[in-house]
């Protein structure tokens, strides 16, 4: 009985050593920080970006948000339509491909209707594949996925309309970040590992931020850091007949764009960037002003110069304009100094104050130097 139990004493001792053996075995085997030093680096020769949409709609994962109603499905689905075509998008030239639309918020008589008006007469590219069902992340989503680039290898774009649709609730106590940064990652890492573009559709929160539009992107951060680039549609007012693209990413240069939705071929196309949209916006607003007028005219009867108060330029504004300038003489002091900018710029005109003899101001307006025109 002593010799039994002292036999299984060493018995366990011998399988404890061969245990702490086997694991030490196991750690040693594990790999190591991997790593590479700059001058290899530098002489890697690496691909460039592949872009979907040349300079536009890089590949990995991106996501394009607006709110409800904004007209986002027809600028995705003109988007697949026009790289399973090799059209130019917006402008820009695609890179021919197939595309996947999951349309998860239609039908298939809707997604019908919509892909006619903006084919507008044209067949439908056989390269434009479409479903209307697909399993959340939580249940095959990326199965599913990776099987169906099996069948369809050639496809590039897989657009996935909307996020919310495939979404799952995460684990018990899981931070709303987490939760977003995890299922967003999901899919990036899927995009970068078959190195095609996946663009989620998603939407801001009612809530507005009119200093970072991409805060409004709806849920945590996790969403906006998990994306390699970012796309959001945002007008001041519903009505607006523009809608701006704000556009940021790892591989494209960060640009606000002006757009404008055809409602009769129900397609998006680029009407300037906002840096444009707002120096027209200025310049009409500009030649609107009936001080502007009454100064241009003053110094188209007198070339050389005009000087008067505010008081008399008032009085000016009456005969030439047809109109009060300001409701006092101060009141139009302070606006001619706001004009002075605006005036030099776009009509080469100088603004200037002295004091007069009755210690009031004096305004002087008159043409700058031209160095092409004058001294000649």
């Amino acid at each position: 009985m002593e010799q039994e139990q002292t036999s299984s004493i060493e018995s366990i001792a011998k399988g404890m050593a061969e245990a702490i053996k086997t694991g030490k075995e196991e750690k040693s085997k594990k790999k190591s920080l991997e790593f590479i030093t700059g001058d290899k680096l530098q002489a890697l020769e690496l691909e460039g970006v592949e872009f979907i949409v040349d300079g536009f709609l890089p590949v990995w994962l991106n996501l394009i948000a607006s709110p409800p109603k904004y007209g986002k499905s027809f600028w995705v689905l003109d988007l697949c339509l026009s790289v399973a075509s090799g059209k130019n998008f917006l402008g820009y030239k695609t890179n021919k491909s197939d595309c996947l639309y999951l349309a998860l918020e239609d039908s298939y008589n809707r997604l019908q209707d919509r892909m006619n008006k903006v084919l507008n007469g044209d067949k439908a590219p056989s390269g434009f594949i479409s479903s209307i069902h697909a399993s959340d992340l939580e249940h095959g989503l990326i199965e599913e996925l990776d099987e169906f680039l099996k069948e369809k290898p050639d496809t590039k774009l897989i657009v996935i309309d909307t996020f919310q649709k495939i979404r799952s609730d995460g684990k018990r106590g899981q931070s709303a970040y987490s939760l977003d940064y995890q299922q967003a990652g999901l899919l990036k890492s899927f995009a970068d590992s078959h190195k095609i573009c996946v663009l989620l559709v998603h939407h801001t929160k009612k809530a507005r931020d009119v200093t970072d539009v991409f805060s409004n992107i709806s849920g945590t951060n996790g969403i906006f850091g998990a994306c390699d680039s970012v796309y959001v549609l945002s007008r001041e007012e519903r009505m607006d007949e523009t809608t701006k693209l704000s556009i940021t990413g790892r591989d494209i240069e960060m640009q606000e764009l002006q757009l404008s939705f055809n409602k009769e071929k129900c397609k998006w196309h680029i009407v300037g960037t906002t840096e444009e949209m707002e120096t027209e916006k200025a310049r009409q607003e500009y030649e609107r002003n009936p001080i502007v007028g009454t100064i241009k005219k003053l110094l188209s009867i007198e070339p050389k110069g005009w000087s008067g108060t505010s008081s008399e330029l008032l009085e000016q504004g009456k005969k030439l304009a047809g109109c009060y300038l300001a409701d006092n003489a101060n009141v139009l002091g302070k606006r001619l100094t706001a004009l002075e900018k605006p005036l030099f710029e776009f009509d080469n005109i100088l603004h200037g104050t002295s004091k007069n003899r009755s210690g009031g101001k004096k305004h002087t307006f008159h043409f700058g130097y031209n160095p092409f025109t004058d001294g000649k």
